[in-house]
């Protein structure tokens, strides 16, 4: 009897023993910063609420991008006829709004993150442009971009 109790007690710790804890796999942090490059575009321009404009666009560049370094400065790159168009900008995060401030206009553009990954960023901007066949009156242009990285 004295044997089966020690057997089963040696079986039990050794049980024990070859059970280990599983440490918590770490979940990556997805971060903002790195360069994006543009490769959907939709677009639309309201007067009025009327949608008087559309663009749909897949088609880009190398030169097409947006880059956000973690000091919180950045550039964004538009393909031209003549070559790309590099303006800089700093930015502020706020919950799923950046803000981007162009250093020409020196006013900030928000954009709301739509989604976020750690390959893709899709954001939203609804901003005021001038009327293309009147400038002194304003349209609403609702943009929705994504990248990927």
């Amino acid at each position: 009897m004295k044997f089966k109790c020690l057997l089963l007690s040696v079986v039990v710790l050794m049980c024990l023993w070859s059970c280990k804890k599983n440490t918590a796999t770490p979940v990556p942090t997805v971060s903002i910063v790195g360069k994006w490059q543009l490769v959907k575009q939709y677009s639309l321009l309201f007067n009025n609420g009327t949608v008087i404009d559309s663009i749909k666009k897949s088609k880009f560049t190398n030169n097409d991008f947006v880059q956000y370094l973690s000091d919180g400065t950045g550039y964004y790159s538009k393909s031209t006829p003549t070559g790309p168009s590099l303006s800089e900008f700093t930015y502020t995060i706020k919950g799923s709004i950046i803000t981007e401030f162009i250093s020409i206009e020196n006013k900030g553009v928000p954009e709301t993150v739509t989604s976020l990954t750690a390959n893709s960023l899709s954001v939203h901007i609804e901003s005021l442009v001038p009327d293309p066949n009147d400038p002194s009156v304003y349209d609403t242009e609702k943009d929705d971009l994504s990248y990927t990285k």
